[in-house]
C-alpha cells in the first residue's frame, strides 16, 4: 500500500479508503491522509473507478458530479458490504450534505458534524430514504 492510502481498522478488519473526483475538489482529502484518484466526469469514469475498486479499496468516496457515470457500479454494489461507495455532496443546496450527516448520525449514534450551521432550536435531522 502506498504512503498516501488511508486504512481504517474496525475490529479485525482493515479497509482501504479512497476518494475520486476532479483534482481541485479531492485535493484537500490528500492532506487528510486519504488516497486520492483524479477522475473526470464523463463516459469513461465508470471504467476508471471499477479499475480502482479491483485494487481492493473497501470504501470509496466519490464526488457528486460523478454520480451519473457511476450509476451502474453504485447499483451493482448497493447490496454488498464492500466496496462501500459514498457520495460526497457538492453544490450550494447542501441537500446531499444533510443526507450524509443523517446517515453518519444513525451509524455512530451521534451528530458528529455538529449543529453549527443550523439555527438554534431548529431540527437538524432529515428524512432518510428507507424509513
Amino acid at each position: 500500500m502506498s504512503n498516501n492510502e488511508t486504512q481504517v481498522t474496525a475490529g479485525d478488519e482493515t479497509a482501504k479508503v479512497g476518494v475520486v473526483g476532479r483534482t481541485e475538489v479531492i485535493a484537500p482529502f490528500r492532506a487528510a491522509g486519504f488516497a486520492v484518484f483524479p477522475v473526470e466526469p464523463g463516459p469513461g469514469a465508470g471504467a476508471e473507478v471499477e479499475t480502482l475498486l479491483d485494487t481492493g479499496l473497501s470504501v470509496l468516496f466519490y464526488t457528486e458530479d460523478l454520480s451519473p457515470y457511476l450509476a451502474g457500479l453504485i447499483g451493482r454494489y448497493s447490496r454488498s458490504a464492500t466496496p462501500c461507495l459514498v457520495m460526497l455532496p457538492m453544490g450550494a443546496e447542501q441537500r446531499g450534505l444533510e443526507r450524509l450527516r443523517e446517515i453518519v448520525r444513525r451509524a455512530v449514534g451521534a451528530d458528529v458534524f455538529g449543529r453549527a450551521h443550523a439555527p438554534r432550536g431548529e431540527a437538524t435531522s432529515v428524512p432518510f430514504e428507507g424509513d
